[in-house]
């Protein structure tokens, strides 16, 4: 009688992909991975609630995720294989098409993925892998294969199973999301390459990693550790194709294997040794004399069981039918471990160290122009560190080679200016740097390559020599033309599926309570402020934000927390004005935020510094000043706010659209337990969530010039009037209503000249006639755009005063 669990398996084989995964769909909605559906309890209930979607804003179904936490078995499988969206799109699909048809047997399920990757569907048939979602199990440099599956279906808390399921989806066929790149905005859809919905019975994940020389069957820990050894395993080249086993291996694979039990029924090889598995890998040797060897040795060095022996002719036919010689290479690995670590894991390290020399010399040989990627680890020091190590070979063409991964040249207005990418250990990334040419070359001419008779060879010869490679057209913050440098390559921190609202509503807590003192409107400028300056890479808002307030109240650690988000891009502390508007202004150099935090001669010269500050919020280039540096242009995509205790910090016009004054209120001053708590969230989940909050949020009503008027703001405005503007304010209804131009002569201050004030009054007043009594009159109206600009400026004081102001000179309007 058959088992049974054989008879569930069975009857689960039989069903088909769609039938498998009905019930564990969830809609996605708005072009987004988001879920509508994103709270799901133990009996299937469902809510929007904390999904990160406005529940009340109308949602349009444009997909569906596969959630296989929900689904009845556990059986499912997907390798996620996710090719380099940096290559050209021809590239891509030959690559996808490639690990179709060279790595993956026939009855899986494929789709498409938005990016041009691939998922395949199969069985994982007891696979026990380390966890639910197994990233970069294998990496090569056109693609990563991760493998995700439904090992553990419930949170884990204090290592008690809970009843809240883990989320654990994928991206199902047919799902369209949308990407804004290079303010393109285009639809990128996940689509089926075979009959997916219908394919059943498909291939177990077992059989494809065996034919990959792939093994994950391990713990956590074990995974992480043998990451090394799995990258110099995995027998897949970059174009996702699979190796053949050359003879070298393939005789060392044979002369190990001896001394084994060997049985017949096929279990896991990392339990026992099969006799199908010897002669697959046998089998897959394509030099006949190797194979026949081992093939003899079989029984010859081995202890066969009986039922073994008895099947010998019919298993070895079995076994040619499915030639794969890397399964040796697992035998070897447990069950002759020794000999493996000594001989077949080293000669697995050198044809993978010789098969990426080869493809070094391949690309050199065509003098391929690399780019300068932020996000490879690899800088000078890395090419500083291979010719120590002798890895060029008397090579120039390979030095330049990765020369071109960190340094461009670029022509300025007194000279050549070089760009490096140079590790920053404040933003902890790679960042771009200038440097003179005399900088540059003290570099390179440490990095010593080899003997050439009496003379040194240096990295300086790989850049004379292929000097052309290097050159650059100009630089631009970012771009879409290859021939210009790109400064910006994107953030330190990763957009998610959707946002943990739980991780940063304390942070916007104190946003709101402290930062915009509870004021929404402020509030809400603030958020769609600073998520414009996220989603719009490159574009300025230009407008300013000042935060008033005492010293201890979370003022710092707001833009603390907003600069790490755009490390690399951004100044945290400046606290000089020249670092802004002096002749050595590098600090603002390709920042899309800077702060100025207490600058210390700032109101020095408040109107010159108000001049100064309008022009870095709305210039769109300026010039670069640094000693030892060519003087270069650069674009302005900087952003400023400005921290400060001082009630006046700059003078801010009547007419003002730049400044966003905000009150910071002392909610917090002195709560120490409150502002640990605090900082203590400020991890590498926190600021992904938030970066995601800002990414995601909509501004598409938001305008950055609809400021609102703060009365920090009127009051700094009020010390920064002109004495013309007070008389304005003082009798603004007169002006409103239109006042006597004799008698408005009679208002002017005393020490500025009559002609010097009425041409300023022209300025904000228009010089209309009145006819009244049958009288003609001359009078000055305050201009239509005016009347709220001043308005805005009255506060009740001001008010009264003017009522009062209003009723003395009411009799002389019309005289």
């Amino acid at each position: 009688m058959q088992p049974l669990v054989d008879l569930y398996m069975q009857e689960q084989d039989n069903k088909t992909i769609i039938e498998r995964v009905k019930d564990a769909m969830i809609n996605t909605v708005n072009y987004t991975k988001i879920g509508q559906q994103d709270k799901i309890d133990t009996e299937g209930q469902s809510s929007a609630k904390g999904s990160g979607l406005n529940t009340n804003k109308k949602q349009q179904i444009t997909g569906r995720l596969i959630d296989l936490s929900l689904m009845k078995e556990d059986n499912l499988c997907v390798i996620d294989f996710d090719i380099n969206k940096k290559l050209p799109i021809e590239e891509i699909d030959k690559i996808r098409q490639s690990i179709i048809d060279n790595m993956l047997p026939a009855n899986v399920g494929l789709v498409k993925t938005a990016y041009g990757g691939l998922h395949a569907y199969c069985n994982r048939n007891n696979y026990l892998l380390p966890a639910n979602r197994n990233i970069k199990v294998i990496t090569r440099d056109n693609f990563d294969i991760d493998i995700f599956a439904q090992m553990n279906r419930y949170k884990i808390d204090n290592g008690k199973e809970t009843n809240e399921l883990v989320q654990n989806r994928i991206v199902a066929p047919n799902t369209t999301i949308r990407e804004t790149k290079n303010q393109v905005r285009q639809n990128l859809k996940y689509e089926t390459i075979n009959d997916w919905a219908n394919a059943s019975h498909l291939a177990s994940l077992r059989q494809i990693l065996d034919q990959w020389n792939v093994d994950i069957e391990m713990s956590q820990q074990e995974y992480v550790q043998q990451q090394q050894d799995r990258k110099y395993g995995a027998q897949i080249n970059d174009d996702g194709s699979i190796d053949k086993m050359n003879d070298e291996l393939a005789l060392a694979c044979v002369d190990g294997l001896r001394d084994l039990d060997i049985h017949n029924y096929p279990q896991p090889l990392n339990k026992e040794v099969s006799l199908l598995s010897q002669f697959c890998g046998l089998y897959g040797i394509t030099n006949e004399t190797i194979r026949v060897q081992g093939i003899n040795n079989i029984r010859q060095l081995n202890k066969l069981t009986p039922n073994a022996d008895k099947n010998y002719s019919q298993t070895m036919s079995q076994g040619y039918r499915n030639p794969n010689p890397w399964i040796l290479i697992k035998i070897l690995r447990y069950h002759n471990n020794d000999y493996y670590e000594q001989l077949t894991k080293p000669l697995l390290k050198k044809n993978y160290e010789d098969k990426k020399q080869q493809q070094i010399a391949d690309t050199v040989n065509q003098i391929e122009k690399h780019g300068i990627d932020l996000k490879d680890q690899f800088t000078l020091l890395d090419v500083s560190s291979k010719a120590m190590n002798g890895k060029y070979n008397s090579q120039l063409e390979l030095v330049a080679q990765d020369l071109l991964k960190v340094f461009k040249v670029v022509p300025c207005l007194n000279g050549l200016c070089f760009i490096i990418k140079e590790y920053d250990c404040i933003a902890e990334k790679n960042t771009i740097k200038y440097k003179s040419k005399t900088a540059i070359y003290d570099q390179l001419r440490s990095i010593k390559l080899w003997q050439d008779g009496k003379k040194h060879i240096t990295a300086i010869d790989a850049l004379e020599q292929y000097h052309s490679l290097f050159e650059k057209v100009g630089i631009k913050f970012i771009s879409s033309n290859p021939q210009i440098f790109n400064v910006f390559q994107g953030f330190k921190y990763i957009q998610l599926d959707e946002v943990n609202q739980t991780k940063i509503d304390q942070f916007l807590g104190l946003v709101k309570d402290t930062i915009a003192s509870n004021d929404e409107l402020i509030y809400s400028y603030l958020l769609n402020w600073f998520s414009f300056i996220v989603q719009n890479v490159g574009r300025k808002t230009e407008t300013s934000i000042i935060l008033q307030g005492l010293q201890g109240i979370g003022k710092n650690i707001f833009t603390t927390v907003l600069c790490e988000l755009l490390a690399g891009y951004s100044s945290k502390n400046i606290t000089d004005i020249d670092d802004f508007v002096g002749k050595f202004n590098t600090a603002i150099e390709n920042k899309m935020l800077s702060i100025a935090n207490e600058m210390k001669n700032f109101g020095d010269s408040r109107i010159s510094n108000m001049d100064a500050m309008k022009s870095i919020n709305t210039e769109s280039t300026f010039m670069i000043n640094e000693k030892c540096i060519p003087k270069h242009e650069v674009e302005n995509v900087v952003n400023v706010i400005m921290v400060t205790n001082n009630v006046f910090p700059l003078k801010i016009e009547t007419s003002d659209r730049r400044y966003v004054v905000c009150k910071c209120s002392s909610t917090h001053r002195g709560d120490l337990a409150y502002f640990t708590s605090l900082c203590n969230s400020f991890d590498v989940d926190f600021y992904s969530n938030l970066f995601t909050f800002f990414m995601t949020r909509d501004i598409s009503q938001f305008n950055l010039r609809d400021i609102p008027m703060t009365q920090a703001k009127k009051d700094i405005i009020r010390a920064s009037i002109s004495p013309v503007d007070d008389v304005i304010i003082r009798h603004i209804k007169s002006f409103r209503d239109g006042v006597n131009c004799n008698t408005v002569d009679q208002w002017k201050p005393q020490d500025m000249r009559l002609k010097n004030y009425q041409l300023a009054i022209k300025n904000i007043c228009e010089r209309v006639s009145k006819t009244s009594d049958g009288v003609r009159k001359w009078v000055y109206q305050l201009k239509e755009e005016m009347i709220s600009i001043y308005q805005n400026m009255l506060d009740d004081e001001s008010d009264q005063e003017e009522q009062s102001i209003q009723n003395d000179v009411t009799e002389y309007i019309w005289c």
